[in-house]
């Protein structure tokens, strides 16, 4: 351990220089922000009535997934009963899903792109393309049990609930849950820590319970918040961390974001990205968009001044856990898109109703 700290060295020592341009620029941000008083925008306060919903299913090169997937999702809008709309939103496949989903299930309907424009802009496209108060955001490896959809309608009774997620499994159910869709979130040492806490047996009894972030792919949205909020961003392109950042928003707004844990889904994990990129690159660009979340969202000075204070520690630790090429290399991707997470910073200081600490607070109670 000692010689992977002594190696880790020379590579803190190479990163000083951009750990105190990110203090400078997030300070002088900061400063800018709290000009900004919160405002109230008096809109999507009402709620939604829980009725009629869009189950968007984004897919890309996904034939095989959408063979397993589509015929549970079919099944549980049978089960619900409500005259709910299936769309599949394709990112310009080339393995024939489109021809596929046409042919086998005609009752889908589909929204064609031309391209592949990624998890963000995709679930953006669709949620622009229809037209119900509430959107299901479905990824193309889950499988849906039949009654999964009313536990998250239901959710929407309360009007300050902005998304209610699903509990998610993994096919093979002797496997430790990694995911369970009951989210959690700890700041310490200047950092954020995600994770999905176990489901007890009193959870399974309760019908909502605050979670820190929705799980874009498993979850129930509604339309109109997504939209005031500007919906999922592409900062985070191509993947990981959107869905918190969105969640994270809503609750800096003093919405809600819910976990109903009788609405249940079987995940088979990274099931598309694992085929289109290495392990290896889906760990740099989570680890990439930790470090933006941070510097978009966090706007408490106190929490700030500890993320800066604790920059080297939090590369020596991210050095000596994996290696100091793997953090360069992801701290570097994040310093590259840091002007545009501070101007998002920026722009959405006068929406900030709640402090960061409250939402730390109200999403683990």
């Amino acid at each position: 351990m000692n010689v992977r700290k002594l190696r880790a060295l020379p590579f803190l020592v190479l990163l000083l220089p951009l750990d105190l341009a990110v203090t400078v620029l997030l300070l002088l941000a900061s400063v800018f922000g709290r000009s900004r008083h919160p405002r109230t925008d008096g809109k999507s306060s009402a709620g939604v009535s829980g009725g009629r919903a869009t189950i968007l299913v984004l897919n890309w090169d996904g034939k095989h997934l959408l063979a397993d997937g589509l015929p549970s999702v079919l099944e549980a809008v049978r089960a619900s009963g409500g005259n709910h709309r299936v769309l599949v939103v394709d990112n310009g496949s080339t393995d024939g899903s489109v021809a596929f989903v046409r042919e086998r299930f005609p009752d889908v309907q589909i929204l064609e792109l031309d391209r592949n424009y990624g998890f963000v802009a995709g679930n953006n496209k669709g949620m622009a393309a229809v037209e119900t108060e509430i959107v299901v955001l479905l990824n193309n490896d889950m499988i849906v049990e039949r009654g999964f959809l009313q536990p998250l309608l239901d959710g929407f009774r309360d009007p300050s609930v902005f998304a209610v997620t699903s509990q998610i499994f993994f096919e093979d159910r002797s496997r430790r849950r990694e995911e369970t869709g009951k989210t959690r979130a700890k700041y310490e040492s200047g950092f954020f820590t995600f994770w999905h806490d176990d489901i007890s047996d009193d959870d399974e009894q309760r019908s909502a319970i605050p979670v820190f972030w929705a799980g874009g792919g498993s979850c129930a949205i509604d339309r109109n918040k997504y939209l005031e909020i500007g919906g999922l961003d592409d900062l985070y392109h191509p993947f990981y961390v959107e869905d918190a950042d969105l969640s994270y928003r809503a609750w800096k707004r003093g919405w809600k974001c819910v976990l109903a844990p009788a609405s249940r889904v079987i995940h088979k994990h990274r099931a598309t990205s694992s085929r289109k990129f290495s392990h290896r690159f889906v760990d740099n660009t989570i680890r990439r968009n930790l470090f933006l979340f941070v510097w978009k969202n966090v706007t408490d000075l106190p929490m700030i001044l500890e993320h800066v204070v604790h920059l080297p520690s939090i590369h020596g630790r991210a050095m000596i856990h994996d290696s100091a090429a793997f953090e360069v290399k992801a701290y570097l991707r994040a310093v590259l898109r840091l002007p545009a997470a501070l101007q998002k910073r920026l722009r959405s200081a006068c929406h900030c109703r709640v402090s960061d600490r409250e939402i730390l607070f109200r999403s683990r109670p």
